[in-house]
C-alpha cells in the first residue's frame, strides 16, 4: 500500500467527517426550525429536507465512529491491516470501504456467524 494512496483515503475520511459534522448541524436547525411552523406543507418540506440529510450520510455506509477509528489506525500506522488476521486489506477493499476493519474472508466469516 503506498502512502499517496493512504493519504487519499486519509482526505476521503476527513471530507466525510466534515460532511457529517456540517449534515448534523443543518439537522438540528431544521428540527429546531421545523417546530415553529404552524403550515403542514412547510413543516413536510423541513421533515422531507431532514430525510434526505439523514439519507446522505446513510449512504455513505459510514458512521462517526468508524471514521474517527480508520483516521487513528492511518496516523499510528495500523491501517489497512484485518483485525482478524492480521492480514494485509487490499487495497481496492479500502478504497471502496474506507473504514473496512477486516479482510473479505475475515468479513465473510463474520457475516455467517451473525447470520
Amino acid at each position: 500500500m503506498n502512502t499517496i494512496e493512504i493519504d487519499q483515503i486519509k482526505s476521503d475520511l476527513i471530507q466525510w467527517l466534515n460532511d457529517f459534522s456540517a449534515t448534523s448541524d443543518k439537522t438540528a436547525i431544521i428540527s429546531a426550525d421545523s417546530k415553529s411552523y404552524s403550515d403542514p406543507v412547510d413543516m413536510a418540506a423541513a421533515q422531507l429536507e431532514m430525510d434526505y440529510l439523514f439519507h446522505v450520510v446513510s449512504r455513505k455506509g459510514l458512521n462517526k465512529k468508524n471514521v474517527l477509528n480508520a483516521l487513528r489506525k492511518i496516523d499510528d500506522g495500523s491501517y489497512g491491516y484485518c483485525e482478524a488476521c492480521e492480514e494485509e486489506i487490499p487495497i481496492n477493499r479500502l478504497k471502496a470501504i474506507p473504514d473496512a476493519r477486516y479482510c473479505i474472508s475475515c468479513q465473510a466469516q463474520l457475516e455467517k456467524i451473525v447470520a
